[in-house]
């Protein structure tokens, strides 16, 4: 396994990861990552940090003096962070079969929490949408598709605005060719 595969793969870095894609203006300084990923003891978060950091992964986004300590804002290295086709490639099944259990283990993670959510606010109004969908198309029309689909994505994730007041919503895509 590739060492950066074997990095991204961690279910705690991924978490950071999250963290990070959703304060991407800003960053976030280790304390505030505490109180996002509320499961994770702080000396073992700050572990991962330094391995993400000594990895590439993320980076010191800025540093603000408070009192006589320098508080580092981490962001993440969005090029760094995502595996390329050839790196993928050389995933054994075993390591591509992990790693799509830790991302649907993400998601589901990331549910519970919004399921908490809504029954903490004692609220009935569930905005998620789930839906699986088989298209017949041919190769150069799938390209298409997958093209198309990744550029609405990058669109709008540049588009993405940090205001508090803005809700975070995940979108998960998942393409499994036919077999």
């Amino acid at each position: 396994m590739s060492n950066k595969v074997k990095i991204l793969m961690h279910p705690v870095r991924m978490k950071i990861c999250q963290a990070l894609m959703s304060n991407k203006e800003s960053g976030l300084t280790p304390l505030g990552m505490v109180k996002i990923i509320k499961d994770v003891p702080q000396a073992t978060l700050y572990r991962h940090i330094q391995i993400m950091l000594d990895s590439n992964i993320i980076y010191v986004k800025k540093e603000k003096k408070v009192k006589s300590v320098s508080e580092k804002y981490y962001a993440l290295n969005e090029k760094e962070a995502i595996l390329n086709g050839e790196e993928w490639k050389k995933a054994s099944n075993d390591e591509k079969l992990d790693f799509f259990s830790y991302y649907q283990l993400s998601l589901m993670t990331q549910y519970q929490s919004y399921l908490k959510k809504l029954e903490e606010e004692n609220s009935k109004e569930d905005s998620a949408t789930f839906s699986i969908v088989d298209l017949k198309l041919d190769e150069d029309n799938f390209v298409q598709f997958q093209n198309e689909l990744n550029e609405l994505m990058k669109k709008y994730y540049h588009k993405s605005d940090n205001k508090s007041d803005s809700p975070c919503r995940t979108i998960a895509v998942t393409i499994i060719p036919s077999t």
